[in-house]
């Protein structure tokens, strides 16, 4: 099978995470001084991508879906082996939680 391209405009205003996709919000980017200060404030954070859009944009980016289920697959196995740890402090038993 031939090698996917990857949209290079989604490339650079999205980014894979563990739950989806993140993008910035809009109405960020001029005419600022008539937007209240608590607005902007607000619209500096990032936002994950709609479930409407998440076909859309994985489709743009097929290798970005592909990391991002192998850093799912890191963290579970990370969490499930932190969970049973076990370890030893001048002679008693102390489990971590």
């Amino acid at each position: 099978m031939p090698k996917l391209k990857t949209n290079r405009g989604a490339a650079k205003r999205f980014r894979a995470t563990a739950s989806g996709f993140k993008c910035r919000r809009s109405f960020r980017n001029h005419i600022l001084t008539k937007k209240a200060t608590k607005l902007k404030r607000k619209l500096r954070a990032n936002v994950q991508v709609d479930e409407s859009d998440l076909k859309s944009v994985s489709r743009m980016l097929p290798y970005a879906t592909k990391k991002a289920a192998k850093r799912r697959r890191h963290y579970r196995a990370k969490d499930k082996s932190s969970q049973s740890m076990t370890y030893v402090v001048k002679g008693v038993n102390h489990a971590k939680s």
